[in-house]
């Protein structure tokens, strides 16, 4: 019996929650119903009538309309747009773009990778597998400030050739004061693919995959 008596409070409350729920909220559907239901029981010409008030409510029937209208209309430039947008992100394919990264995209026994050091420093470029195990220590010597372009053949501290792929790029950079110098990195790429997806817009090449918004330059 007391179980029974629980179910049926926890029914009724359960109930009472849904209708407080309902009621305080109103959707766009449920606030068109009870507009029109307050014009359809109202008589401007009858007596007690407020005509001012049907004006105001007529006045929110048309507001809600043409707010309507404006939406479904935003909804289809900003499809349109986006459709725009992904054209024209195609015509990357096969340009050369400068992205905002670090890494060695080994080619044909080549690779390089762009260093920008805020002041002159001594840099040293070490080369890792995937696996974080160190293939390679390149010292670049003294570099002046500025964008200088990093390369590698593509061996090992054995001088043995390694497999074309990509390969993380550790640099340390040091100024005569012995102080570490802030720099940034950069990679050159051509361009094979533009993917689409999540609502993002990312550029494949060799492998390797970049989201758009890490562009630094575009050229030919």
């Amino acid at each position: 019996m007391e179980t029974g008596m629980i179910n049926t409070t926890t029914a009724a409350t359960a109930t009472a929650t849904q209708t407080a729920t309902a009621k305080n909220s109103l959707d766009k559907d449920g606030f068109l119903k009870l507009l029109v239901a307050q014009l359809q029981n109202q008589d401007p010409t009858g007596a007690g009538q407020d005509p001012n008030q049907m004006v105001q409510q007529l006045t929110s029937f048309s507001s809600l309309e043409q707010a309507q209208q404006t939406n479904t209309l935003l909804t289809g430039l900003q499809a349109q747009t986006s459709g725009l947008f992904q054209a024209q992100t195609a015509s990357l394919v096969g340009r050369n773009v400068k992205v905002d990264g670090s890494g060695f995209n080994l080619k044909s026994g080549l690779a390089t990778m762009n260093l920008e050091l805020s002041a002159a420093a001594n840099v040293t470029v070490t080369v890792k597998d995937a696996n974080g195990n160190i293939l390679s220590t390149l010292p670049q010597g003294h570099l002046a400030r500025g964008l200088t372009a990093l390369t590698w053949d593509g061996r090992d501290a054995n001088g043995n050739p390694v497999p074309d792929g990509a390969y993380k790029v550790e640099v340390t950079a040091t100024g005569d004061d012995g102080k570490p110098v802030t720099f940034r990195t950069s990679l050159t790429m051509k361009v094979d693919a533009v993917t689409f997806k999540d609502g993002g817009i990312y550029l494949a090449s060799g492998g390797n995959v970049f989201s758009l918004a890490d562009v630094l330059e575009i050229t030919a």
